[in-house]
């Protein structure tokens, strides 16, 4: 019987639990291996979408980006990463936002910066 995308997916997430970054690459290697092998390597992009899928649904958030105007100092980092294990931190910096930051977990977004809240207050006033 195939395996749809997810099936795979759910079965590479629950076999890769605790392992290494080298296990996963290796693990990542094979499957792209053996879907080229049985013709179907078009599939490939299904299943990385479904990984994020079947980590949220296994571990929570996937992705956590913070916009801010200045780095981040790594104290700060290493809270978000305790917030939100497994999950891949990103951080992007955007003078515009003036101070305060824009957190984006997932598809959620929190502004607390103050480039947001003039834009609300703009809104407001008009």
């Amino acid at each position: 019987m195939k395996k749809n995308e997810k099936q795979l997916a759910q079965a590479l997430v629950k076999a890769l639990d605790g392992g290494t970054k080298a296990q996963v690459e290796s693990a990542a290697v094979e499957l792209v291996s053996l879907l080229a092998q049985q013709g179907q390597i078009h599939r490939v992009k299904g299943v990385i979408e479904a990984i994020e899928q079947v980590w949220r649904e296994r571990y929570g958030a996937s992705t956590v980006t913070i916009e801010t105007a200045y780095q981040i100092s790594n104290p700060l980092r290493k809270r978000l990463e305790e917030l939100a294990p497994g999950a891949e931190v990103r951080e992007r910096i955007r003078p515009s936002i003036i101070g305060g930051a824009k957190l984006r977990v997932d598809e959620t977004i929190i502004d607390g910066s103050i480039e947001g809240h003039l834009a609300r207050l703009k809104t407001a006033l008009a």
